[in-house]
């Protein structure tokens, strides 16, 4: 476990009373500068008092005349930290790169309000150093203690807390988020530090004021000028209110005035209490420092050595961490960051999904479709039985509907009755009567309550009953009756007058030679494709035209040949075959018009398979796209993670935010894709509908897409998301700091 190092004796007499007065000085004056009703920075007028220089004059800070206001933060910096470095070298490479020594043997003491400026060349080892104070890097060798922690040992975890609540950073290059407005960017430590959302806007806008840019707080950052994108950086290493302030040539990349600017704010913040280490390269920056320490090849020279006074810092709460709301509109502001890319990846997912989607719904459909009710009065459940091809009369008479009609399993039995002759209406007024009646045949129905493989009307309605005086007129037959529209047949009498008792007279002879005439009203019209072979004629009621074949057959001496053929309803569909089977024991042919419709499943079944397969294959490319999207933002944020982790993201805080960033892409490509299905499926219907139609005489929704399947769609598209993109987000989590921020 590490141990905090306490500060060695401190000397008695008067120094030490002068010193423990400076520092009541330099107490009074924060407490009065900002607890007491400054806004901040500039907000008050505050003689201070350096902490290591009584003679020094005091720093004024100029405010306008205009009443205080009270700061609802209470104070802008945190307790003093003080750092001390312990015979620290740093070494990078080995193996098959080149080796560096950056750091060499540097042994040095940061008291607490301390205001030291680091000196030297490019390549000395300046931002090394600097890196290893902020906790950013570890040493090869030696001691780095801050706040009294020993650096080099904590864990990760525990560094990231110093980091997040001890220390801030101020960058030469900013390292703000350019998609990200100034105020976020200040905002973001606060956000990693599970602030409540209207108190970081508060502080983040009150700290932009202090910098002098509250009119830009909804400017992104890659649209400020470099001084502003300056300023926007101290503004966030204030955000935590930090002890320790870390200035990496904070004037680099700023003009003198603006430059000016940025060091009287640093020694505003030292005066007030904050500990202050500034590198830089250029001896006039330095001066503003209270002390200086020059560094040569990576060894530091202290021109005015400091007090070995590394304080043991007082204990802080335990780091909040970043709320899940936060975490997910961060990671999701990331994917809107490569619309192109992050559309073509939802894409992908869309498509897996919806074909999965799809396969499930079918198959729920398909099966809620085989046990439908209206499927237990269709053809799927009915046997048609003809007779064989060399019997002498191919026909059936009532006694072989009766005995088919006792089989087991059978519902009901019907027989299609079939007869030839001809026609005669009163055409429209206006259009001449035709000079020899049209002939047709005249076919039996369905059972109306016993079927519904019923014909499709293109106008009208059905008979109303099995025994009513109504017919369905073909619209051929209609037009051969002079009227120019079928559908103005309805609600007209037609009369019938058979000329043979059967559909084929060659085959059963059943002469009319005493004509009967039947009186029909026309009810509906249907296409000729429901007449046997597609002649012209009408359909009727069955039990109807049983009794009027019954007639025929008593006047002209008929001893058989009624039914065509005989239509057996079974009473489930697990004993058509077994009803089947029995019918052709008794030496009759069948056909079941299950058949068609199994035939209609395997293609079904077939599809599903494909389906599958594409769905497999849809989803896998996904997965793969996912990943190399992640991977792919991984190497584009490097930089970005490095300043996350400066600001105190933990390893956790960064996997995070990738696994939202993947779950965003997962969850709207799961919604694209549930609703792509919904639509399919529903096209999928229609299209169905139009098949089974003419064979079950009614529509199913072979598609189901219920709620609950478009849900398990989402989140299955969710979970993938967060799978592939898991190995990206640990190795973001996994990236070293230093090397991050250096990374380009």
């Amino acid at each position: 476990m590490a141990t905090a190092v306490t500060d060695p004796i401190e000397p008695s007499g008067p120094k030490r009373r002068r010193r423990r007065a400076r520092r009541e000085a330099a107490a009074a004056a924060i407490g009065n500068g900002v607890h007491a009703g400054s806004n901040g920075i500039g907000d008050a007028s505050v003689a201070v008092v350096a902490p290591d220089d009584a003679s020094a004059a005091p720093v004024v800070l100029e405010a306008p005349p205009a009443e205080p206001q009270a700061d609802e933060f209470r104070d802008l910096l945190g307790q003093a930290v003080g750092l001390r470095l312990d015979a620290v070298s740093r070494e990078f490479g080995g193996g098959h790169e080149m080796h560096v020594a950056a750091l060499r043997n540097v042994t040095l003491d940061v008291g607490p309000c301390e205001f030291v400026a680091i000196v030297g060349p490019s390549g000395c080892g300046k931002s090394t150093l600097l890196s290893l104070m902020g906790g950013l890097d570890r040493p090869t060798s030696g001691h780095v203690y801050g706040a009294g922690l020993p650096l080099g040992e904590l864990p990760d975890r525990d560094l990231s807390d110093y980091r997040l609540q001890r220390v801030s950073t101020i960058f030469q290059t900013f390292n703000l988020i350019p998609s990200m407005t100034a105020e976020d960017n200040v905002a973001l430590p606060l956000t990693l530090a599970g602030v409540e959302l209207e108190e970081r806007r508060k502080r983040a806008r009150h700290l932009l004021a202090l910098v002098g840019l509250e009119d830009r707080a909804s400017t992104r950052a890659g649209r400020l000028s470099g001084g502003e994108q300056q300023k926007v950086a101290v503004a966030r290493a204030l955000a935590n209110r930090p002890g320790l302030i870390l200035a990496d040539e904070p004037t680099g990349s700023l003009d003198s005035a603006a430059g000016e600017g940025v060091l009287k704010l640093l020694q505003d913040l030292n005066s007030r209490g904050a500990t202050v280490v500034l590198v830089t390269h250029d001896p006039e920056v330095a001066r503003h420092a209270r002390r200086v320490v020059r560094m040569i090849d990576g060894r530091a020279i202290e021109l005015d050595a400091g007090k070995p006074t590394v304080r043991s810092q007082e204990p802080v709460d335990p780091a909040a961490r970043m709320q899940w709301r936060d975490t997910l509109k961060v990671g999701l502001g990331s994917a809107g960051r490569r619309p192109l890319r992050t559309a073509l990846t939802t894409t992908g997912v869309a498509i897996g999904i919806a074909a999965l989607s799809l396969i499930v719904a079918l198959a729920g459909g398909l099966q809620d479709a085989l046990n439908a009710p209206a499927l237990v009065t269709s053809q799927v459940h009915q046997v048609a039985v003809y007779p064989v091809a060399d019997a002498a009369t191919p026909a059936f008479n009532q006694g072989t509907l009766d005995t088919l009609a006792g089989l087991p399993h059978v519902k009901a039995a019907w027989g299609l009755i079939g007869m030839n002759g001809t026609f005669a209406a009163t055409p429209p007024i206006g259009v001449t009567k035709p000079s020899t009646p049209p002939s047709g045949a005249l076919v039996s129905l369905p059972l109306l309550g016993r079927s519904s493989a019923l014909p499709s009307l293109s106008a009208g309605r059905l008979p109303s009953s099995d025994l009513a005086t109504e017919v369905l007129l073909t619209d051929s037959e209609a037009v051969s009756l002079g009227f120019r529209s079928p559908p103005g047949a309805i609600g007209t009498q037609v009369k019938f007058s058979a000329t043979s008792g059967s559909l084929v007279p060659a085959l059963v002879r059943n002469p009319v030679t005493k004509a009967l005439t039947l009186n029909l009203l026309v009810v509906g019209i249907v296409s000729n494709n429901y007449m046997p072979a597609g002649t012209p004629g009408a359909l009727a009621p069955n039990g109807l035209m049983r009794t009027y074949w019954t007639s025929l057959a008593g006047v002209n001496g008929w001893k058989g040949g009624e039914y065509a053929s005989i239509t057996l309803l079974a009473d489930s569909g697990l004993s058509v075959e077994s009803l089947r089977r029995r019918v052709e024991a008794l030496g009759f042919q069948s056909q079941t018009f299950g058949d068609q419709f199994r035939n209609f499943e395997d293609l079904l079944g077939k599809l599903r398979v494909a389906l599958l397969g594409l769905a497999l294959v849809a989803l896998l490319l996904a997965c793969l796209g996912i990943a190399n999207t992640m991977y792919t933002a991984v190497l584009e944020r490097t930089k970005e993670i490095g300043v996350l982790k400066a600001l105190g993201a933990r390893s956790r805080d960064v996997l995070l935010l990738f696994l939202a960033e993947a779950l965003g892409i997962g969850l709207a490509g799961g919604i694209v894709g549930a609703l792509v299905a919904v639509g399919l499926g529903r096209l999928g219907n229609a299209a169905v509908d139009r098949l089974t139609q003419s064979v079950t005489g009614t529509g199913f929704d072979v598609f189901r897409t219920d709620v609950p399947v478009v849900l398990v769609a989402v989140l299955l598209a969710a979970m993938l998301s967060c799978v592939s993109g898991l190995l990206p987000a640990l190795r973001a989590a996994r990236q070293d700091p230093s090397r991050a921020l250096r990374y380009e």
